[in-house]
């Protein structure tokens, strides 16, 4: 399955709050200008995406079934350690420092007890990636608020507001709809 990002939207997806954040610390900023103002590096990206894909197509069909019996073969005493020799390499290879080895493996030990614990890994990626979007626009809406008594009015004035106030409180009581009918009917 491939992912796109819309152009404007906010990322919806793991991997495209992943590229968003990429192109972002590549000092690229995502939006219709990113066409124009870095049309040459764009297109190179989306080129480059374009022919991998393609190219894995073969890769894809012949070799899916032999790796999948390899790894189905390969004892997870030598599959492990080469599991993690690689993650190993390639977070030393990125800055060629010890410490994002050191904190790859913090982290991992992390996403473990939080596996074990029951959460998953994209929300806390998509929280990750998009706190510091959603941080930026709360203090551009607070400054814009200034004008009000409470600067954080200025978050209730707008009937679209309400509206996704009113789908937040929607998306959050879902889960819990059986529970709130059982509820509503014993009283």
């Amino acid at each position: 399955m491939m992912y796109t990002i819309h152009v404007g939207d906010p990322p919806g997806a793991p991997p495209d709050a992943i590229i968003y954040g990429v192109l972002m610390l590549h000092g690229l900023r995502p939006g219709p200008e990113l066409f124009t103002t870095q049309a040459d590096i764009t297109y190179t990206f989306m080129l480059s995406v374009g022919f991998a894909a393609i190219m894995m197509v073969p890769v894809g069909i012949l070799g899916g079934r032999l790796l999948t019996r390899l790894v189905e073969i390969l004892p997870t005493r030598y599959l492990v350690p080469g599991i993690g020799l690689l993650t190993i390499t390639g977070s030393y290879a990125i800055r060629n420092n010890l410490t994002d080895v050191i904190l790859m493996l913090l982290f991992g030990y992390a996403g473990l007890g939080l596996r074990a614990l029951g959460f998953h890994a994209p929300p806390i990626v998509l929280g990750l990636i998009l706190g510091p979007i959603m941080e930026r626009g709360l203090v551009r809406s607070y400054l814009m608020g200034q004008q009000y008594a409470t600067p954080w009015f200025s978050l209730f004035v707008n009937p679209l507001s309400w509206v996704l106030i009113g789908l937040s409180i929607f998306s959050l009581l879902w889960p819990y709809r059986g529970t709130l009918r059982k509820m509503w009917r014993n009283t």
